[in-house]
């Protein structure tokens, strides 16, 4: 797990920075810690492994690779994007698709979004939904490399960079996956550019599992009752948001008997949010999007 340690997505960046600049020199493990961990870098103590930690989470999201000769180069698969669409793009497809990696990045984040709550910070906030996590999907019992307050808060500091939600005035996280929704549009609408709610629904639980009757979605809310047809508060916003700035469009008429978005209190237009009620959904593709699936 790379979340509870000291990988920011920050150094995670720097680290893919530093391996693509210097494709064509020595680039070994020692380097890579006398470059991005030199001895008098203010705060350094005998413990710390900043180096160590960026390089295993590069490691296991597949930015970069090593080689026979010791060497280590930046993977090929995100060679053609920044550092940030790269980490980005490679937390999508590998952490937030399954629990294999970090296995409580998108469970948890799963479960917050699922209970309409935000999450605070402070030891207080990471203790109270520590035991929350584990007393409702558990039932109280013992997980190995449990979730914490070291995860609990590096978690949080993920989400916001991924585009899962923001932090308010107060440091508090609100689940809102507007960035997150809005980069799998070409994957969700390959096959056309209107689709019908319930398709919707579908294709989006496929792509963002994490979400609204995704796979660990449901892991993370076992009560959730597909039939109620009522998105999540987080995703609720996020859906408005993304018509609101024209990304795509919501079509809600006074007669429809689709998904609710009441939550987020819409406001109504005249035109397409006549409702709270999700009919369709219509795609405005912008130039050069590509699909992440």
């Amino acid at each position: 797990m790379f979340t509870d340690s000291e990988a920011t997505p920050a150094r995670v960046e720097m680290l893919l920075d530093v391996v693509r600049t210097m494709s064509d020199r020595k680039l070994d493990t020692s380097t890579i810690r006398q470059l991005l961990q030199p001895a008098g870098l203010p705060g350094l103590t005998s413990k710390s492994d900043q180096a160590r930690s960026m390089i295993a989470a590069a490691r296991e999201l597949d930015l970069i690779e090593d080689h026979a000769d010791g060497m280590i180069r930046a993977s090929r698969l995100r060679d053609n994007r920044s550092s940030r669409d790269a980490v980005v793009e490679a937390i999508d497809e590998k952490v937030l698709r399954d629990d294999k990696i970090e296995p409580w990045f998108a469970l948890f984040y799963a479960f917050l979004l699922g209970r309409d709550e935000s999450a605070a910070t402070g030891p207080d906030a990471a203790t109270t939904w520590e035991v929350r996590f584990e007393r409702e999907l558990f039932g109280g019992a013992k997980q190995n490399n449990r979730f914490n307050d070291t995860k609990y808060r590096g978690l949080r500091r993920w989400f916001r960079y991924c585009g899962l939600g923001w932090h308010d005035g107060d440091d508090r996280f609100h689940p809102n996956p507007y960035e997150r929704v809005s980069r799998q549009f070409p994957a969700i609408f390959s096959k056309g550019r209107d689709m019908l709610i319930d398709a919707f629904m579908g294709r989006l639980s496929e792509q963002c599992p994490e979400l609204d009757g995704g796979h660990l979605f449901l892991r993370a809310n076992p009560t959730w009752d597909r039939s109620a047809r009522a998105m999540s508060l987080g995703l609720s916003h996020a859906l408005v948001d993304l018509h609101l700035d024209g990304i795509i469009v919501l079509n809600c008429p006074l007669d429809s008997d689709g998904w609710s978005i009441a939550n987020a209190t819409p406001p109504r237009d005249g035109v397409f949010l006549k409702s709270d009620l999700i009919s369709s959904v219509r795609y405005v593709p912008v130039k050069g999007a590509r699909a992440n699936g």
